[in-house]
């Protein structure tokens, strides 16, 4: 039951992030709004259910984006691997140990984005740009990556109270 409400939830932010967000391309940055999610179910929930979500949730983006095939996929993937076992290591409040996953799954994402465009053309070209969109990119992670946390938490903790009975879905 989970699994079907990771699922609907991860294409409800693949039609915002698609649709709604590329209407304001200043603004947002195309920040990608399943990091914030993708890193909430690899810290937060327990991983049975949420691979399958992230496999489905990255092949939506890269065929919807446009971009090349396989670039969110294997960000999300390398999400999961890369933090999966962070909250047993790392003992700070669950939001500020949100924020700085979150922040540094941006930065790997724009890597990974990077790396994909050196193999591309073969040529390395630093642009101020680039550069100006990934810093909006960090500030809008910065931001709302605590209300993000919070919003998550209380919707999840609200759906495990009603498919459970209140029983939390173990991490």
């Amino acid at each position: 039951m989970h699994f079907l409400v990771y699922f609907i939830f991860s294409i409800l932010l693949v039609c915002i992030q698609t649709t709604l967000l590329p209407a304001f391309p200043r603004l947002f940055a195309q920040y990608d709004l399943l990091i914030p999610f993708v890193v909430y179910l690899t810290l937060f929930r327990s991983s049975l259910g949420i691979l399958p979500v992230i496999l489905i949730s990255g092949c939506l983006m890269d065929l919807l984006s446009g971009g090349t095939i396989g670039v969110y996929i294997a960000t999300y993937i390398l999400i999961l691997i890369c933090f999966r076992n962070t909250t047993v290591y790392f003992h700070f409040k669950n939001s500020t140990l949100f924020q700085i996953v979150v922040i540094l799954s941006v930065l790997i994402e724009n890597i990974i984005f990077g790396m994909v465009i050196l193999l591309q053309t073969l040529t390395f070209n630093f642009s101020f740009y680039a550069g100006s969109v990934v810093a909006a990119q960090l500030i809008w992670a910065l931001i709302s990556s605590p209300l993000v946390y919070f919003m998550f938490d209380y919707i999840f903790n609200g759906i495990d109270k009603i498919i459970t009975g209140g029983l939390r879905e173990r991490v």
